[in-house]
């Protein structure tokens, strides 16, 4: 995460590493997730500024790709806020590099992935890529301009598995 230098892509400030639990310190994001923030707020944001969001996240998105990296969790409570609007990608905790392979994809076994977030091949296969991103991030438009519905909450039950 310290290695990443992008305005759409949550600073690292230190780590606390002397006492327990170790703790990661981040840029301050004064209006916090964008799922509660869009929640609060719903209906009191232009379209230019929605599109400014989401265009921040794309950019930060796109930074992660070019860098080699797969997020694997981009949803609305990972994205955070700042008093200008801009949209910063953070939690990094399920990311992982990918090999120099543009058709690289990390493969999981075990473990919890968010469902409405990911990709149907992902969900599938355990298979994450750019791609399965690029599907995290396709979601985003719909939750931001109706940040009341949940995403995908009618979904096949093959996507439910």
């Amino acid at each position: 995460m310290g290695q990443f230098d992008h305005p759409n892509i949550i600073r690292l400030e230190g780590v606390v590493t002397k006492s327990r639990p170790v703790m990661i310190v981040v840029e301050y994001m004064e209006n916090g997730s964008l799922d509660s923030f869009l929640r609060k707020h719903d209906g009191h944001f232009t379209v230019i500024q929605l599109v400014g969001m989401l265009r921040g996240i794309a950019s930060g998105m796109k930074y992660l790709s070019d860098m080699g990296y797969v997020h694997r969790d981009l949803a609305a409570r990972n994205i955070l806020v700042n008093s200008n609007l801009v949209c910063k990608v953070s939690d990094f905790g399920l990311s992982r590099v990918l090999e120099d392979d543009p058709e690289a994809a990390y493969t999981t076994t075990g473990g919890k992935i968010p469902i409405r977030w990911t990709a149907p091949e992902a969900i599938a296969y355990r298979k994450f890529s750019s791609a399965s991103d690029a599907w995290s991030y396709g979601i985003q438009p719909t939750h931001t301009s109706t940040p009341h519905t949940v995403p995908i909450s009618n979904c096949p039950s093959i996507l439910r598995t």
